[in-house]
């Protein structure tokens, strides 16, 4: 029976980083919509957002039968629950960056389009780091990868405040500015959002190995 077990702890956990691996390609996709102001790619990320929801129902399922046919107890039940609501925070993640993307697609349009700021990139790039980091963490029980990874959240948060009175001074300099600029702070938020959910995951996996919720 325990190997049993153990095989479908893997699968699950094949599963998780395949889940994570489709949206830090969507994070990819969506940086570079962006920096071209490519809609057509824009519209691939929004339209695989739904195939990232499927994954979290598909794992989500193989959690909860596991739990009702093994019924684990201690460390092995506290690995399951850590899963059921990690799948969560990567799921939201995922709406973010598809959030993010269809914003990039509404830019796309702006025929006098600026990077109005470059830490926004920036942020993207880290967001799609800190979510890897988070995932493995998880699924290799990695305290200290979870500890190293949530403290980055910190830059994270520094870059969408930098942003913030970046793009609310260029609003005041040019009326001709707001409306990127506003869509663009759209962009920070979402992605700021995104490094809460990665610290959430990072949580998870200490709540996975110590059995208590500690606040990274």
């Amino acid at each position: 029976m325990r190997e049993h077990y153990l095989k479908e702890l893997e699968d699950i956990n094949r599963d998780m980083l395949d889940m994570s691996g489709a949206v830090e390609a969507s994070i990819a996709k969506t940086l570079k919509a962006l920096k071209q102001q490519n809609s057509k790619i824009a519209r691939e990320v929004i339209a695989a957002d739904e195939d990232i929801n499927a994954r979290e129902l598909a794992i989500t399922d193989k959690c909860v039968q596991l739990v009702a046919r093994e019924q684990p107890v201690a460390g092995d039940l506290r690995k399951i629950i850590a899963y059921l609501k990690a799948v969560g925070d990567i799921e939201r993640i995922g709406d973010y960056v598809a959030r993010t993307a269809d914003r990039a697609k509404e830019l796309s349009n702006e025929k006098d389009f600026k990077q109005l700021s470059n830490d926004i990139p920036r942020m993207l790039k880290i967001g799609g780091e800190m979510l890897h980091d988070a995932v493995a963490s998880l699924v290799n029980s990695d305290v200290e990868l979870a500890k190293k990874t949530a403290k980055r959240d910190n830059l994270m948060d520094s870059l969408n405040k930098q942003v913030y009175h970046e793009l609310l001074a260029l609003m005041r300099e040019e009326n001709k500015n707001i409306k990127q600029a506003t869509k663009l702070l759209f962009v920070s938020r979402f992605l700021e959002r995104m490094g809460d959910h990665t610290v959430s995951i990072c949580g998870w996996t200490l709540y996975s190995v110590e059995g208590e919720h500690v606040d990274l």
